[in-house]
Order: C-alpha cells, then structure tokens, then sequence
C-alpha cells in the first residue's frame, strides 16, 4: 500500500534568497492575495519589514503581527487576525519560536505557510511538529510548509549559539535511530526504512562536511540548513518525530519540565546525546558524535547549560516518563548509584568554560 507524505512545493536555500526570490514561483503565490507576515523579534523584524516592502506593490493587502512568544494565548490572538484579515497565505519570518506559531496558526487557519529562518536553531524550519508553551512546553502535529526560503547571508549573521544549537538538534537523529531501531526489535514500534534513511543520510552529509575539516562557515551553515530540512520530511514521512528524536529528546523534555528549561532545545538535546550514547555503548564507537563537540562549541558537561548534578539525575531518572516511547532508556532500571556513576562516566569533571564557536 502506498503511502503519501506531506513535503514542501518549493525549497530554496541559498546566498542572497531574499533579493532574488521576486524571481521565483513562490512569490506568484502572494500576488494579489492578502498575506499576513508573522514575525519574531530583535533583528527579524528587519527581515520582516524588508519583506513586506518587497510584497506591497503586487500584492492585494499585507500585514505585518509581531510574535511576542509562543503561548496558547499568542497563538489564539495570532489566529483571529489571520481569519478576520481572510489571509490568503501567512509567512513566518524568525526562529524557531516565530516558525513554530506560524504553523500552528496556518494549519488552524487552514492558510498555506512559507517559512523564511533567520536562525537554524532546531528542525522548526522545516517539519510536521511545533512546540507550543501552555502550562509547560507541548508538541503539536502540524502541516508542512508549503515553501521554506534559506538566506545564507542572512542565517550566517545570526549568533553562532543559534546554529551550534542546531546542530546539537540534527546530531540526534544517530541516536534517535538507534532508539527507533531498538523499539522496532522490542516490537514496540514499526519501522519506516524510507523516513529512517533519510533521516540518517541527513545527519551523514552535515558529519562527513565537518570531517573534510577544509569547510567555511557558510558551507556548514548550509549544509546544516539542508540537512535540517531534510530531517523534517523524514519526520513527515514517518507521520511522527521518530527519525529524529529518542531518548535524547526526552531528557531534553525532562530539563524543561521539571528542571526550568534554562537552555537552548538543541542545547539540552546535545547533552542528552551524550547520555543516549553512553547507554547504547556507542561511545567508544568510531562513529560516535562526542569526537565533534569541542570543534563544533557543543556543551559537554550539564553545568556548561547552567544545570546542577542534582538536576541532570532528576532529568534522566523522569526522562521515560516524558512521552510513550520505546528507548534505550527503558533497557535500564536506574538507582542512585547508577545514575551516579552514570554521570561520572558522561560527564568528567569540567576542565574549563565552554568556548561558543566552530570557526
């Protein structure tokens, strides 16, 4: 039986994108339509009036809403503005908080979405999942967006922490396949090679970029984009996150809600990876991603996020509890003890301040 996947009708990632995309398909799409732009914050607000300023002169109506967070409360008033302006099309224009409430408002508008990154943070830019703030973060499945437009000129400018913690993000498919397969094994799960593939091809390109140790900043930073985007179909393939989040992701989750949330999603996910990879004995592997982390500014200890030794344990003791998934970490039935000696292995003691950069 064959099976449909939601993908995105045009992907354009390159230097510039924005001066050129008036050439492009995706602008026919807001000619004479009504367009509603919803932006983030601080410096995106600029790349959002740029684009309103190139749209005015061929489309019908085009507002501007600024994204203050990603709120139930946000999202609500977002969605009422959209229906009451009868938006043709909305493009979300920031990070991974702006992207993610674009979503959310086009898929309960029923409106088409064109997500334009100024930051690749996380897999927001391109996938069937946001994340929602209600009481604690929640994960909501959306539609895909009918468009992603990637200025390279544009992501390059952005904090280097925003992009270390995308790759923090895209580095856990390895160990969210391992997950996947070993549900798959425990016939908790059922696999879908095509997503899984994809999902690992993705991670290899930006791992194999990064190996060659010849590449400059725009050329990770848009091999980092293409493979985040690529993760996010195969999520859409899937009909789940399950290419590119396991247990790694859950101790993410725990950090937030039990432990205040005090980094980076692609921060805390690089952590997890640490402990994800430990428990599957791929540490010591030849393809471990831990040989990465000092080149690439990735956090290696709890405390480098601002976390104590106390709540890294809670993390990873409530961490199964975070959602119904099969992982490494229901192979494990931890005790203090264990945990302890869990992180004295993952986590040596520190040797100096972490240092943010992958020049």
């Amino acid at each position: 039986m064959s099976q449909t996947a939601d993908i995105p009708e045009q992907l354009i990632i390159e230097r510039n994108a924005l001066k050129k995309w008036k050439r492009t398909d995706v602008y026919n799409w807001v000619t004479e339509q009504t367009v509603v732009i919803i932006s983030g914050a601080g410096k995106t607000c600029r790349v959002a009036d740029r684009l309103a300023h190139d749209i005015q002169p061929d489309a019908g109506r085009v507002h501007v809403l600024k994204c203050r967070d990603n709120t139930l409360d946000t999202i609500n008033a977002l969605e009422r503005q959209v229906l009451e302006s009868s938006a043709n099309i909305v493009i979300g224009v920031g990070g991974g908080k702006a992207l993610d409430v674009a979503k959310v408002v086009g898929t309960r508008s029923n409106v088409p979405v064109v997500l334009v990154p100024t930051s690749v943070s996380n897999d927001a830019i391109c996938s069937p999942v946001a994340v929602i703030r209600m009481n604690k973060k929640a994960s909501l499945g959306v539609k895909m967006p009918q468009a992603v437009i990637i200025d390279l000129e544009v992501i390059a400018s952005s904090p280097e922490r925003l992009t270390i913690a995308g790759i923090g993000d895209l580095l856990s498919n390895k160990t969210a396949i391992f997950d996947w397969d070993l549900g798959c094994r425990a016939q908790q799960d059922t696999m879908n090679t095509f997503a899984r593939l994809m999902a690992n091809h993705a991670v290899d390109a930006f791992i194999n970029t990064v190996g060659n140790r010849s590449f400059d900043k725009t050329t990770l930073v848009k091999v980092l984009a293409e493979s985040l985007v690529m993760s996010g179909i195969a999520m859409s393939v899937a009909g789940s996150s399950r290419p590119c989040s396991g247990s790694e992701h859950l101790i993410s989750h725990a950090l937030d809600y039990y432990c205040g949330g005090k980094a980076l999603h692609g921060e805390q996910v690089a952590l997890g990876i640490l402990v994800a990879e430990y428990l599957q004995d791929e540490h010591r592997s030849s393809g471990n991603v831990r040989q990465y982390y000092e080149q690439l500014g990735l956090p290696t200890h709890f405390g480098d996020l601002g976390y104590t030794r106390e709540e890294m344990a809670l993390a990873i003791r409530m961490a199964p509890a975070m959602r119904d998934r099969y992982t490494v970490l229901n192979e494990f039935s931890f005790n203090d003890r264990q945990i302890d000696q869990l992180l004295d292995d993952v986590f040596p003691t520190r040797t100096g301040k972490r240092v943010i950069s992958f020049a």
